[in-house]
């Protein structure tokens, strides 16, 4: 499902002549959620619309699709998250399309958490979430060249590592938050 999914995005992002991948939009999604879960279909498409410089109306021809990505993430970050999977192009693809994939997701994935308006440098966070979000940023700047069996099982645990450092911070992310508000009570 998740290769099909990424295929028919990525299609219609190319038609709309746009610069981002699928990937992005998952990812983008992901930080919005990962910092606030109550974020409504309507505010991701918007928010997705500024950040890709797509006109609101054309996600229309891709709503089904995005009404999918928006539940299954919405599901998993409500749960245990173990379902959760990248939105990333299958195994057939050239690692390079892979990689630049993962690292875009990566980026979008902390713009996702910025454009939040939850995130900041005086923010409470664990040591974990810290990590996490360094190892996402340093993601963010992958670059695969060849096409060999290390450098595959090489993707394959880094994207790993981009999928549970992304549920670390989705998880512990709300509790932070909790922690902050409950600083800023005057009794």
């Amino acid at each position: 499902m998740i290769e099909e999914l990424y295929r028919s995005i990525d299609d219609w992002l190319v038609d709309q002549n746009s610069d981002i991948r699928a990937s992005e939009i998952q990812g983008l999604l992901a930080g919005l959620m990962a910092a606030n879960l109550t974020v409504r279909p309507d505010e991701f498409v918007a928010r997705l619309a500024e950040y890709a410089d797509i006109h609101p109306g054309s996600f229309a021809q891709v709503s089904d699709s995005l009404d999918l990505l928006f539940g299954e993430l919405h599901k998993s970050w409500s749960g245990m998250g173990l379902d959760f999977e990248l939105l990333l192009p299958d195994d057939n693809e050239l690692i390079e399309e892979r990689a630049d994939a993962l690292g875009a997701w990566c980026g979008s994935f902390l713009a996702g958490l910025g454009l939040s308006g939850e995130i900041s440098k005086t923010r409470n966070l664990s040591e974990d979430v810290r990590q996490a979000l360094e190892d996402l940023s340093e993601i963010a700047r992958i670059e695969a060249d060849g096409q060999d069996e290390t450098l595959e099982k090489a993707f394959a645990d880094v994207s790993e590592h981009v999928r549970l450092a992304a549920l670390l911070v989705a998880t512990e992310l709300p509790c932070y938050q909790h922690k902050d508000h409950e600083k800023a009570t005057v009794h």
